[in-house]
């Protein structure tokens, strides 16, 4: 299915008002949208970082956001809270990619440059790329929380 393109064109104008147009990039397939110098919580030793987004095949008719791509440098406030690490596979959501939805060479990409993959599904088919991003950002503020648990508590 294609992306609905129109809406796609509308995020990406509220993208480059919140983040500038300077940082906001995307190719002309609309596969996904980098941010750079997105803005990060305070508990990052950086206080900005390279983000990516990859967008849905069904974005605008269903899709919802999920897959995003960290920049491998991030340095994070440990458990203990006086002391920085690096990203790794043990902070929850932090993961390679494990879907087969990307072809084997855009994995690749990812692989070689070491970008880190956070799964955050947003529910909400309606979300734009800056309101995902904003989810991401409270994720990111504590990674550690049982955000799953949070989730399942709240089901109907």
């Amino acid at each position: 299915m294609a992306k609905d393109i129109s809406r796609f064109n509308n995020d990406i104008r509220m993208a480059c008002g919140a983040f500038g147009d300077q940082h906001v990039f995307w190719p002309k397939d609309a596969s996904y949208v980098k941010i750079d110098q997105f803005p990060l919580p305070g508990n990052f030793r950086y206080p900005r970082t390279n983000i990516i987004i990859i967008i849905p095949e069904n974005y605008g008719y269903g899709g919802c956001f999920r897959d995003i791509f960290l920049d491998p440098d991030l340095e994070l406030l440990d458990k203990d809270g006086r002391s920085f690490r690096r990203l790794s596979g043990d902070i929850h959501g932090f993961r390679k990619y494990p879907y087969s939805s990307m072809s084997d060479g855009m994995k690749e990409i990812f692989v070689r440059r070491n970008w880190f993959y956070l799964c955050l599904h947003d529910k909400d088919s309606k979300s734009c790329i800056v309101n995902y991003l904003y989810k991401v950002n409270l994720f990111l503020a504590n990674p550690y929380k049982d955000w799953k648990a949070i989730e399942n508590g709240y089901a109907i």
